[in-house]
């Protein structure tokens, strides 16, 4: 039986409160409330936590993508009505999944998932990536089954014991960042290995920060929370850069399966397992100074 919600995401407690002004500017797509920030052909569908656009973070985030070269599209999944801040953490009788499931379940988000793309396409956009944060996360590797993306995944993801089952269909390159108490990648890792994009896979866990610590429940007035959000703000960065530029895997790893995406690291508190691909992120920079190596 599914719980109410991830105990990580229960225990990171109430959103935290920001001050921020937003760069951007708030649209529509269809009758889909965004946020958007940035321009050029890298576009990006971001989609919140269930805290949706009552909280400012996702914003910052959004325009610290928009600084890295990213054409981004902030959705509003819940349509100004996100999950009630007097139900969280939500109890077996509040019906959370089924909440979900009604207001914002993949079936509901696809067409509000293509009219952002198709916002982000009149604005220039030629290539895509969709990432979320918390359950949002869920939605992007939902996307991923589809070829309009070239690269799906996000921070402190909550898929709600559909992670397999979303991995087998996924059909593009994925980065994941869990942070403490949140799932193991590994079989999800093990899955996508095999893949002919498998090498392009990112996985690094952010074990010292609280889930959510990217999005709405990271109080980024504590430099160690700011530099935690800002190096993986350059991970998803770097990674979505590479699935959208890079060629396409070569057809003849269909057959023999891909390289292995990942070694493991371990500094900076940040203990987990990363893509070989992408060994120089710092804590700060946001794609900046970062070395590449491929795997032969």
């Amino acid at each position: 039986m599914l719980m109410a919600c991830s105990e990580a995401c229960a225990a990171a407690g109430a959103p935290v409160v920001s001050t921020y002004e937003p760069k951007g500017t708030f649209e529509r797509a269809g009758s889909t409330e965004i946020y958007h920030s940035g321009s050029g052909a890298l576009g990006l569908v971001m989609v919140p936590d269930v805290f949706g656009f009552a909280h400012k973070q996702v914003f910052q985030v959004a325009d610290r993508f928009a600084d890295a070269g990213f054409n981004v599209c902030v959705m509003d999944p819940f349509h100004g009505n996100p999950w009630p801040m007097d139900k969280f953490p939500p109890k077996p009788e509040h019906d959370f999944q089924g909440w979900l499931t009604r207001e914002a379940g993949w079936g509901k988000m696809r067409p509000h998932v293509h009219d952002v793309v198709a916002k982000l396409k009149e604005g220039g956009a030629s290539k895509f990536g969709c990432i979320g944060f918390c359950w949002g996360v869920s939605i992007a590797m939902q996307a991923g089954q589809e070829t309009t993306f070239s690269g799906v995944g996000g921070a402190h993801p909550a898929l709600f014991g559909h992670d397999l089952d979303y991995t087998e269909k996924v059909q593009c390159p994925v980065v994941l960042l869990p942070a403490q108490g949140d799932a193991d990648t590994a079989p999800i890792k093990k899955i996508l290995d095999r893949r002919p994009y498998g090498s392009k896979c990112v996985y690094q866990r952010f074990d010292d920060q609280t889930h959510g610590f990217v999005a709405a429940r990271g109080d980024w007035t504590k430099p160690e929370v700011a530099a935690a959000a800002g190096k993986a703000i350059g991970i998803m960065a770097d990674f979505l850069k590479h699935a959208m530029t890079d060629p396409p895997a070569e057809a003849s790893k269909n057959c023999g399966g891909g390289a292995a995406a990942a070694v493991v690291e371990h500094g900076h508190g940040h203990h987990g397992t990363r893509n070989a691909n992408h060994p120089g992120h710092g804590h700060h920079g946001i794609g900046h100074g970062v070395g590449h190596k491929r795997n032969i």
